[in-house]
């Protein structure tokens, strides 16, 4: 097998990939053709390409010509994530995994085919119940506690994006089988390869509910609605306390290990673990949501008259950084063609975050504006004092809104807060506002951060204006606000990714171990191939 780098293809032409290649390379014959890899040039506007890697098979004494000859040819070989079973002395030992985001359902994946016993529980609802209980939140802004955009089966992920990118260097395998495992469960093959894969939130429901179907085929049990509530340890024996969530009436479940994979958002899960656990504090970033129309990014990032030379190419994403005096700002969660969406967990409490579906064909493009969280910001005696600063941003936040998301224009914003900014900023388009979804309502915005903050972000938009020209110009809608980014804490664990407590396996994002679904899943993967080498 052979890769082949750097193939470069105008996007304007609709080639047949595979035809193209063996003629540019004059290879007589091809077997077992795939994409490793497709990413946009657009630097020349005039010329906008894609470029390829591949590989392939064909004759052995071919592929050793071509490997000499092209530089950017070269022999291949893929790696294959292999998941070891247990002895058979120890398939009664079992697991319970509380939390079934990505970390939590991959982590059971790979132990159900290792095969040990998986329990699974979540304190929110199976993904249909849970979509129907975020669309009435949005629509009326009666909340669920435990069923919503944080909690519930698929994790905070399944409502957003979908984003699958990740820097994790992966010589085991594990990206391509998090990657392949949601194309065999619905997601479309381009995840694969493309540079920035995501799956969307409308198709991501149903890949969450096959997985589901094939834990519950292989042997799992899942529990929806149930809290984790405490834990303790007799012997090697771990006793967990659950809570129906309907009821509140209590049990208790005897478990061998513990996969706490609880999500970012479980801050009750974060006080009570904060008294057993070793856990710090952790940097995060915080920041404002901004809503500009797509037409306006797709231009800005391809030409003027993209709609009429190419015919095929996406709503357009971009990434933004800036370093301020004393903090960095940067964009994040980028959604093309898609919605801010109320992300609350807490009453009283609003924060905010992106969706998009998979064809991205909204009208809006939004993206976090976030400024970092220093660790000096933060009382390192206390490993929650980030959770609880999130918690006042928060809560500012939601009575700034009267009870509903805050918005404001950008030039309204500066002006309230005082900000000359020196460009000539648009008047307001109302059409903006229906990029959000959940109910919004123009305010003055100034109060909610510390001014330092706001100072940054003030900065970090007049510096992208000159990046993106007329970002800021243009008056996007600045929504209020984007606290969860990452997680506050970071649970410590030892170079078997156990805690402080044997047995007990701190995991994923909520952790502080990950930052999106694919780093999250594989961290889920990287601790059950730690229970599962006690078992061998």
């Amino acid at each position: 097998m052979i890769k082949i780098d750097s193939i470069k293809i105008s996007a304007k032409k609709n080639i047949n990939l595979s035809e193209f290649v063996c003629k540019k390379y004059n290879i007589s014959g091809i077997k077992d053709f795939s994409i490793l890899k497709k990413s946009l040039d657009a630097r020349d506007k005039s010329d906008i390409k894609y470029i390829y890697s591949v590989c392939l098979n064909t004759d052995e004494k071919e592929e050793t010509g071509l490997s000499k000859k092209f530089p950017n040819i070269e022999k291949y070989e893929r790696s294959e994530y292999k998941i070891p079973f247990v002895n058979d002395a120890y398939k009664d030992k079992k697991c319970i995994i509380a939390g079934m985001g990505p970390a939590g359902l991959f982590a059971a994946i790979t132990l159900v085919n290792a095969g040990l016993k998986v329990v699974l529980l979540d304190r929110g609802k199976c993904v249909e119940e849970r979509a129907k209980d975020v669309e009435e939140f949005w629509n009326t802004g009666k909340l669920d506690t435990n069923s919503n955009v944080q909690f519930g089966e698929g994790g905070a992920g399944t409502f957003s994006d979908g984003k699958l990118n990740t820097g994790i260097k992966d010589r085991e395998g594990r990206k391509d089988y998090v990657l392949k495992t949601f194309v065999e469960n619905g997601a479309f093959e381009d995840i694969i390869y493309d540079s920035k894969p995501h799956i969307g939130t409308d198709v991501l429901r149903e890949v969450i509910k096959n997985i589901r179907e094939y834990l519950l085929k292989n042997g799992a049990e899942i529990m929806f609605s149930k809290e984790f509530v405490s834990l303790n340890k007799e012997n090697d024996k771990i006793s967990v306390v659950i809570k129906d969530t309907n009821d509140s009436k209590e049990e208790t479940l005897s478990c061998d290990n513990l996969i706490l994979a609880t999500g970012h958002s479980s801050r009750d899960t974060f006080e009570y673990l904060s008294k057993i656990l070793k856990m710090e504090c952790k940097p995060f970033a915080m920041g404002y949501r901004v809503i500009h129309r797509q037409e306006f990014i797709n231009k800005s990032q391809y030409g003027p008259d993209y709609a009429d030379i190419y015919e095929t190419l996406e709503p357009s994403p971009y990434k933004l950084t800036f370093q301020g005096k004393d903090r960095g700002v940067y964009t994040f969660c980028m959604c093309p063609g898609g919605y801010v969406v109320n992300a609350s967990s807490e009453k009283g409490r609003i924060c905010v975050n992106g969706m998009s579906d998979n064809k991205r064909d909204s009208l809006f493009a939004n993206s976090a504006v976030i400024v970092q969280i220093k660790s000096e910001d933060l009382d390192e005696s206390d490993c929650l004092s980030g959770m609880k600063l999130q918690r006042e941003i928060e809560e500012k936040t939601c009575k700034t809104g009267e009870g509903n998301i805050p918005v404001s224009y950008l030039k309204d914003f500066f002006e309230n807060e005082g900000f000359e900014s020196g460009i000539d900023i648009d008047d307001k388009d109302p059409e903006l506002i229906n990029g959000i979804k959940g109910k919004c309502v123009e305010k003055d915005l100034s109060g909610i951060f510390p001014k330092h903050i706001n100072t940054e972000f003030f900065e970090a938009m007049c510096a992208y204006d000159k990046i993106i020209k007329g970002y800021s110009k243009v008056n996007p809608l600045i929504v209020a606000s984007e606290c969860r980014s990452s997680s506050p804490v970071k649970i410590l664990r030892d170079e078997n990714f156990e805690s402080n407590i044997k047995g007990v396996y701190p995991c994923g994002e909520g952790a502080g171990y990950a930052g999106g679904i694919v780093s999250a899943a594989i961290d889920g993967m990287k601790v059950a191939e730690q229970i599962i080498k006690k078992y061998i």
